[in-house]
């Protein structure tokens, strides 16, 4: 079973006992699939399951990366995230209202400038390395976290930073092991929270690693 199937049944055979809007959080390391995970998991729930769904980004909420350098913190340092603007957007979304963001561009380091609508649906997929963050962990039903080991991390990251965000290869390996610091220090401690846990490897071939009820 696909990591996509398995989620989706999950949120089949979990949200039949919940009556408001089914709010998913997708998190983990950057650059492990889960911006892919997210939409094809929606198509899913559409195509599939004839359930209405959508997804955001928690990067969205991100400082630009320029003023993030300025800091010397990486995307992963609370400070990074906006907090009242993605508490309040995750505060609309469970209640039903439409919320209008602008999404994060990897190449750029900065938001676009086209803004982009959400309309109420039946499940909502919050994907992102601050997808499990503490001001909005209350409001999600079904918490997952994708991980690997560090050296599978560090290879993933590295690719990407020179295919998604045009860095040589100096570049994209400079920031590397503070991200992971962070990473570990700030966004892993969210694992302890999620109902599902998978493993990825370098080819994005996921697999369940475990199954909780995210106490």
């Amino acid at each position: 079973m696909s990591v996509v199937q398995t989620i989706s049944q999950r949120i089949i055979t979990t949200r039949s006992n919940h009556e408001e809007i089914f709010l998913v959080a997708l998190c983990g390391w950057a650059d492990t699939g889960k911006s892919t995970i997210a939409a094809a998991l929606c198509q899913s729930l559409i195509d599939d399951e004839n359930v209405n769904a959508d997804c955001v980004s928690t990067d969205a909420f991100l400082k630009c990366r320029d003023d993030r350098n300025r800091l010397g913190i990486s995307g992963y340092h609370p400070a990074a995230i906006d907090k009242p603007a993605l508490e309040s957007a995750v505060e609309r979304l469970s209640s039903g209202r439409k919320i209008t963001y602008y999404p994060y561009d990897n190449r750029t380091g900065r938001r676009v400038a086209a803004p982009r609508d959400i309309e109420p649906k039946s499940v909502i997929v919050l994907e992102g390395i601050h997808a499990l963050h503490p001001a909005i962990l209350r409001r999600v039903h079904l918490r997952i976290f994708i991980d690997s080991d560090e050296n599978t991390l560090k290879a993933m990251r590295c690719r990407a930073n020179m295919v998604k965000r045009g860095m040589d290869e100096s570049a994209a390996v400079r920031h590397i092991d503070a991200e992971l610091e962070e990473y570990k220090k700030y966004v892993l401690p969210g694992k302890a929270a999620a109902h599902l846990h998978f493993g990825v490897d370098c080819h994005f071939d996921y697999w369940l690693r475990e199954v909780s009820d995210g106490t």
